[in-house]
């Protein structure tokens, strides 16, 4: 949809580039968008509070969600997985009242087998598209499960359906919809383009 919006039963929250944010001074990983229900004001504001870093060494990138009175919501971060430590990319959705919540992408036993398998048959599969023989829809692992301390799991991604799912009631929608457009943005669906609804 353009723009974008993440329907649930509650309705549809469009996602609104935010024109007055402060100029990103070139980092990709900046984003700043209101979300807008239908044909009413804006009920919430998704600003960069912190770039990512570099990707050897550096720091994670930090997303604030405030209501329409400059209210915290809650706070996502992002930070990378690093290829050399072998590590996941890592989500913490952070409520201003409520459990932390962390999701990794992908599974670990998914990663094992991707690396010796997935890996080579990702390349010949990237080969075949640029020869103009696949589809190029052959991808690492994608899900991710965000968990409390407690080890329950709040919400899911599953990359496969690219379908987000709330398994545990009381949730913000706010806080929700903004975790799903900035994930989208940086691992868009198939049907997003190579930079999700985030695209110019």
């Amino acid at each position: 949809m353009s723009p974008p919006a993440v329907v649930s039963e509650r309705g549809a929250l469009r996602l609104h580039r935010d024109a007055d944010a402060p100029a990103s001074g070139g980092h990709q990983s900046a984003r700043a968008f209101h979300l807008v229900p239908d044909g009413q004001a804006p009920v919430a504001r998704v600003t960069t509070e912190r770039n990512l870093g570099p990707r050897v060494g550096g720091h994670p990138a930090v997303y604030r969600v405030e209501d329409p009175t400059g209210t915290l919501i809650g706070r996502i971060t992002l930070r990378r997985g690093r290829f050399f430590r072998l590590s996941r990319t890592r989500w913490t959705v952070e409520p201003a009242n409520g459990p932390a919540l962390r999701g990794y992408r992908g599974r670990l036993v998914w990663w094992a087998l991707w690396w010796p398998v997935g890996l080579p048959v990702g390349l010949l599969w990237l080969i075949t598209s640029l020869l103009g023989e696949g589809d190029g829809a052959f991808g690492p692992p994608r899900r991710v499960i965000w968990r409390d301390g407690f080890g329950r799991a709040h919400v899911v991604f599953r990359g496969l359906a690219d379908e987000y799912r709330v398994l545990v009631p009381g949730w913000d929608p706010r806080l929700v919809t903004a975790l799903v457009g900035l994930h989208q943005s940086f691992d868009p669906s198939e049907g997003g383009g190579a930079l999700g609804w985030y695209e110019a």
